[in-house]
């Protein structure tokens, strides 16, 4: 049976037609794809310029300046002799203080350990842990050791825990030469592990504190004085990660040298 001519052409004219809308995807298609990986680029340089500028290591495990007098609750003795040095989690400790001194069952303490004095500011202090209390009588009390941090000895402080938040945010840097800016200025007056110097990631304690504004989060740029007749030259940025009356603890964010006791720190 031969075709009708005409159905063939109308046939062919109709194929014509629907071959460019199988081939090309819909605009909607396209605009979504492209959205797509428009927010995947946005999702990787928001991480690239965002990070925890503030962490719980740093909350809980960082120096300070114990500007005041800390209460008698301290760490009496270890389970396995008066003198183990406790380093890991779960180690039971025993408490010089009971129910008759304010202690509950499930209250969390804050490890400290007392060093040497820092000028006129206090003590240094370094947080060393957390401990809950798990057995109670009316004159002592039993703690199990949660996050240990360092060594926590017997003659230890145990304080009330009190639950901070990390910091997610983008380091501002810093300015390589500046002369005097607005914004409270100290010293750091003293560098963790009383080393000569650091470097990024590590703590440092400075002289202005909550009394002069100062706040957690804040940063701070750090600078030397090469000459008296030069401006001052921007060596590193730090963020504020604990704050006294007095005194302050900083982390060194970034430097492009190194960091030493004496160097000066302006607020941003």
């Amino acid at each position: 049976m031969n075709a009708n001519p005409r159905n063939l052409v109308l046939c062919l004219l109709l194929a014509l037609l629907l071959t460019p809308a199988l081939s090309v995807p819909a605009a909607g298609q396209i605009r979504t794809d492209e959205q797509a990986v428009q927010s995947e680029i946005q999702r990787a340089k928001i991480f690239r310029e965002t990070y925890p500028l503030i962490s719980e290591t740093d909350l809980y495990c960082a120096i300070y300046v114990e500007e005041a007098e800390l209460t008698d609750v301290r760490i009496a003795a270890a389970q396995g002799g008066d003198e183990k040095i406790l380093l890991s989690d779960a180690d039971v400790i025993y408490i010089n203080k009971g129910r008759q001194d304010g202690l509950e069952i499930g209250q969390v303490f804050l490890v400290v350990e007392l060093g040497d004095r820092i000028g006129p500011y206090g003590f240094l202090a370094a947080k060393r842990g957390r401990a809950s209390i798990t057995f109670l009588e009316d004159s002592r009390a039993v703690a199990r050791v949660e996050k240990a941090c360092g060594r926590i000895k017997t003659g230890d402080y145990l304080v009330p825990f009190e639950e901070k938040e990390s910091l997610l945010g983008k380091d501002l840097g810093f300015e390589r030469v500046s002369d005097e800016n607005p914004g409270t200025a100290g010293t750091v007056i003293y560098l963790e592990r009383d080393y000569n110097e650091v470097g990024s990631g590590y703590w440092a304690i400075i002289d202005i504190g909550a009394d002069d504004g100062l706040n957690i989060g804040q940063q701070l740029t750090i600078y030397r004085h090469i000459r008296k007749d030069l401006p001052r030259a921007g060596v590193g940025n730090a963020v504020v990660i604990d704050t006294a009356k007095k005194t302050s603890t900083i982390k060194v964010l970034s430097c492009n040298d190194a960091i030493r006791s004496g160097y000066a720190v302006r607020a941003k």
